[in-house]
């Protein structure tokens, strides 16, 4: 292959955050190219200084990085199909997925002799290749280093964040697929309840950052106790809480609301109350958790 067609790194995928990825590396000044399934996607990014390659061997031979954007684990392995020789490449993989799959990638990859680090996007396309742009990336301290000038330039927010590999999967799925998706079903069911009782919206919006700087720094103190264990509390105790989302909870359905969100927090602060936990800070309830799945280490809880 000749240097023309050689390239600083190849994106493989090519839908929406794909694409919006290729175009972060072409503006960041690097040489780019990318290949899709469907050849069309790829094409649509040479006004953006991309190259589109058809045949995923050759794209996949033309950088010693590879970024994957592909729908999960499964579809990116069959995207290489049957390249066998992957030697002296690194390849990032940016879908999600499970740890399990994770880890079994990151095998497939090294069996053909390349190397890989995991990532999780955190963030919109639009924000991909802006100060706002947040991907977490896990895996091998040494194979980030040698490419983490590259990956930067996909978002300022983003962050190497453990030499574990299976970090930022995790992380994913218990920031942005459990705890944001299942805070703004909350949210939703709140505001709900505001609107249908005639409050002003401007007046939520602007009580809701407020909100949110209280429940980031009740979250972290969350994390401390968990991690040690300690519960105590001179602050709101589990039966605190639950002596006032229990009223709550029966204005907002005297509304003619159904609160799925909050019905199931009323249940899990009960649940911890009648275990014997009502005393302690709200975060003990995940001593029932423990409770649930074995695999818990509930001595930490």
């Amino acid at each position: 292959m000749n240097m023309a067609e050689s390239h600083d790194v190849v994106v493989l995928g090519c839908g929406l955050m794909g694409s919006a990825l290729a175009r972060a590396f072409a503006a960041g000044g690097y040489s780019t190219a990318a290949w899709n399934r469907t050849h069309e996607r790829a094409e649509a990014l040479t006004a953006h200084g991309v190259r589109a390659i058809a045949d995923v061997r050759e794209a996949v031979a033309s950088a010693p990085l590879i970024v994957t954007c592909v729908a999960d684990y499964d579809a990116t392995l069959e995207a290489f199909g049957d390249i066998a020789d992957l030697a002296g490449k690194t390849v990032v993989n940016l879908g999600s997925g499970a740890p399990d799959e994770v880890v079994a990638f990151e095998a497939a990859i090294a069996e053909r002799g390349g190397e890989s680090v995991d990532g999780s996007i955190i963030c919109y396309p639009q924000s991909i290749g802006t100060a706002e742009g947040a991907i977490l990336y896990s895996g091998s301290p040494e194979v980030w280093a040698r490419h983490e000038k590259t990956l930067m330039a996909l978002g300022g927010s983003s962050a190497h964040v453990s030499d574990l590999v299976t970090a930022s999967s995790v992380l994913n799925i218990a920031l942005v697929g459990a705890f944001f998706v299942a805070s703004l079903s909350a949210f939703v069911e709140a505001t709900s309840y505001v609107l249908k009782e005639g409050v002003d919206p401007a007046l939520l919006a602007a009580m809701t950052p407020i909100t949110l700087d209280f429940l980031g720094r009740t979250a972290a103190d969350a994390v401390t106790e968990i991690a040690t264990g300690q519960y105590e509390t001179d602050q709101a105790t589990i039966d605190t809480y639950l002596a006032g989302l229990e009223p709550a909870l029966a204005c907002i359905e005297t509304a003619g609301l159904r609160t799925r969100v909050i019905d199931a927090a009323v249940e899990n602060l009960r649940a911890a109350s009648a275990a014997g936990f009502g005393s302690q800070g709200f975060a003990a309830h995940a001593k029932i958790l423990a409770r649930r799945t074995p695999a818990f280490d509930g001595s930490r809880a």
